[in-house]
């Protein structure tokens, strides 16, 4: 009797022991995800990610970003788009972040897409933003009355302007992205891209009647339109722009209250 109480004694003590070696390894907790910070955002959009991507990345991951005023700056010089920033700075206060966008985008059965832009003339792209270009004065020096050289916005002689002004106003990076909103009466081939040459301080240009095989006027740029949404046309250029001067004259039709090309919407390609 003795020694079968030992050996329940013994089996009891056993037990616990087996117990303990059937268990799984301890699993250490997981690390938690460092914050994200300024420098991050800027490596994950230079990488080549997408913006949408990035918004979604601020949107689950902890952020620890600055708003200084040299913080602000360095996102901008690093071309981080003001949606991204939006989105850091609204995840800082603990608000929603935004990660898609309703610029272009269908507003219903029947419509073409939501519009980009307000007012008539031509913009150009900015990140996610457009700009006006800013137009400017023309000298011209075609002799004889411009009514009689221009109609149906169709150049009938040589044109030769000069803008006084070294360069544009307007500073632009390839790829390019140039929006034309026309005014009403005025068609897309009222509009004729030209290269600008500078001397002696000043811009000229050249432009001549149209080609009748290549349907351009002489001395233009070929370029072709796309339409993003109703009355905007992006211009679509056969190759990017060489780095100088160039500039999108209007040409109007004759029965317009302006008998002529009356201004031009000018740019300059910086080089990369």
């Amino acid at each position: 009797m003795l020694s079968q109480f030992r050996s329940l004694v013994f089996l009891l003590v056993l037990l616990p022991l087996g117990l303990l070696a059937q268990q799984p390894p301890h699993t250490p907790p997981l690390q938690q995800t460092e914050p994200i910070n300024n420098e991050g955002i800027i490596k994950l959009l230079k990488s080549g990610m997408t913006e949408d991507l990035v918004l979604n990345v601020i949107q689950q991951q902890p952020g620890n970003y600055a708003f200084g005023t040299n913080d602000l700056l360095t996102l901008k010089e690093a071309g981080v788009p003001e949606r991204v920033i939006t989105a850091m700075l609204a995840k800082s206060k603990g608000e929603p972040v935004a990660t898609t966008s309703t610029a272009g985008k269908p507003m219903g059965p029947g419509s073409v897409t939501r519009p980009l832009i307000n007012g008539t003339g031509l913009f150009y792209r900015n990140n996610h933003e457009y700009f006006e270009l800013l137009p400017e004065e023309l000298d011209w020096k075609t002799s004889g009355e411009l009514k009689k050289i221009v109609s149906a916005g169709i150049v009938r002689k040589e044109l030769n302007c000069t803008i006084k002004a070294p360069s544009s106003r307007n500073f632009l990076s390839n790829p390019t992205e140039i929006v034309i909103v026309p005014p009403t009466g005025v068609t897309l081939n009222s509009y004729v891209l030209l290269p600008l040459r500078v001397d002696k301080g000043r811009r000229e240009c050249n432009v001549g009647p149209v080609n009748k095989k290549s349907g351009i006027a002489e001395g233009a740029l070929p370029f072709g339109v796309e339409k993003i949404a109703e009355n905007q046309y992006r211009m679509v250029l056969p190759s990017p722009l060489s780095p100088g001067e160039y500039g999108v004259l209007s040409v109007m039709p004759a029965d317009n209250t302006n008998s002529g090309p009356s201004k031009m919407y000018t740019f300059r390609i910086l080089e990369k």
